[in-house]
């Protein structure tokens, strides 16, 4: 059909298609959805995790074809680590992510120039650009995740070596904070301190997910205390210190999810995280009361419509591959060093 017609089928009839076209394309195709998409697109989903597990399991997949269902940077570390002959989309490529856009490549390059090069390995978290993730590939550091940033850090530390991490403040002072660093500075392009930078064990990149930095406050998790004092509060570390320190814990979407249903029947959780994804683990666990700190939604990851995925599939289907996404070769060798550095110490 003309996709020009997709808009004028129910939800019902576009469904059905996408269902169509899945079984017509069968292992040729590999559909990676992120947590925190929209239920209608979690249900088509060959697999759903967190954005550098989707990566990693689309690069070893059999499928020619990857339709990543995430945002902009996701799509692109899932590029670099697929071999060649693999064609990567993204339904709806103005799904961004503004944390990853808090940290430029020409703005991280005017940062480091300003450091002891001897002295420092960067680590960028995964939530960045493929330009940063290449950056730290080449210049000695690597890619963390929300889980393993701690062990990373540690990792530099017993070389003596002090950190740069790039781009998400709370992150990097919640990481800093678990490991007992008090010395640590919070770095804006914009505003660099040399004599700071020469202090600092950590020199931590001034940026934030809006989701989790604006909407989460210490006042919510004390006014849940009040009105279910049986509840654990848990929380993602992209949250502020101030939230995660009044929580009963932190973790990754992978933790949360993993704590919540291993947890006893009847057990109560209030979740700061994503709403799609909080509430998605209230509906699969109906044995235990599953309740969002705060409804904070991600605009971009939720972009992605089930008309944008009939539109993708249709073109995988006719082999159109003009919106495939591209990454320079020499930048995907240098974030898939990055990447495999990380793999190598987890």
């Amino acid at each position: 059909m003309d996709k020009k017609d997709i808009n004028l089928l129910t939800d019902s009839e576009v469904d059905s298609r996408i269902s169509k076209l899945k079984s017509e394309l069968g292992s040729d195709l590999f559909m990676p959805v992120h947590h925190y998409q929209r239920d209608e697109i979690v249900k088509f989903a060959d697999y759903t995790g967190d954005s550098l597990e989707l990566s990693r399991i689309s690069a070893k997949t059999n499928a020619k074809y990857i339709v990543f269902c995430g945002v902009y940077f996701m799509a692109e570390i899932a590029r670099a680590l697929a071999s060649e002959n693999k064609i990567v989309f993204l339904p709806n490529r103005s799904a961004g992510c503004p944390l990853a856009d808090f940290a430029s490549i020409e703005d991280v390059e005017k940062v480091w120039v300003r450091m002891n090069k001897d002295e420092f390995i960067p680590i960028t978290y995964a939530n960045s650009h493929i330009e940063i993730k290449a950056f730290c590939g080449e210049n000695g550091g690597l890619v963390c995740t929300s889980s393993n940033a701690s062990k990373l850090f540690k990792w530099v530390f017993n070389q003596n070596k002090r950190v740069f991490f790039i781009p998400d403040k709370n992150l990097g002072i919640n990481t800093a904070n678990e490991l007992g660093v008090k010395n640590y500075y919070i770095v804006n392009p914009s505003n660099i301190q040399d004599k700071e930078i020469k202090k600092a064990d950590v020199v931590i990149w001034d940026g934030y997910c809006p989701v989790h930095h604006y909407v989460f406050t210490v006042e919510q998790v004390n006014e849940w205390r009040r009105k279910e004092p049986d509840a654990k509060v848990i929380v993602h570390p992209e949250c502020r210190p101030e939230v995660v320190n009044a929580s009963d814990m932190s973790g990754s979407t992978a933790k949360i999810k993993r704590e919540i249903e291993e947890s006893n029947s009847g057990s109560k959780w209030v979740v700061g995280t994503e709403y799609n994804f909080v509430n998605r683990l209230k509906n699969n666990n109906t044995d235990k009361f599953v309740a969002p700190l705060e409804i904070s939604i991600c605009v971009n990851m939720s972009k992605i419509t089930r008309r944008d995925l009939l539109k993708t599939l249709i073109n995988v289907k006719n082999r159109d591959f003009t919106e495939q996404i591209i990454i320079d070769s020499d930048i995907s060798k240098n974030a898939r060093v990055a990447v495999e550095r990380m793999l190598e110490l987890s």
